[in-house]
């Protein structure tokens, strides 16, 4: 459990990185959401919470990318080597009805 606390502030450091209020809010909510089931003892749930957790990270991991805004009008995306790349959805044209 706590290997994956710790994975979840690593990954949170990472991905929100100079983003003062999202790291705060990481923080709070990682904390939080651990404190919650501190005392559960059931082997079951706990293995549900560890996997929920450990999803939650690797979303967090491979789907957030951060924008940072460096004029007026444009921003670069911060996108690391976990970062999951796709193509982008195809929009449909009026020539495609």
């Amino acid at each position: 459990m706590l290997s994956c606390y710790r994975s979840l502030h690593r990954t949170r450091l990472k991905v929100f990185k100079d983003d003062t209020l999202a790291l705060q809010a990481g923080k709070e909510r990682i904390r939080n959401e651990f404190s919650k089931h501190k005392s559960e003892t059931d082997p079951s749930k706990i293995a549900e919470l560890i996997s929920m957790a450990e999803s939650a990270e690797k979303f967090l991991r491979r789907n957030v990318v951060q924008g940072v805004q460096t004029d007026e009008s444009t921003f670069r995306l911060r996108i690391t080597e976990d970062t999951e790349l796709q193509d982008n959805a195809k929009l449909p044209c009026k020539e495609d009805k």
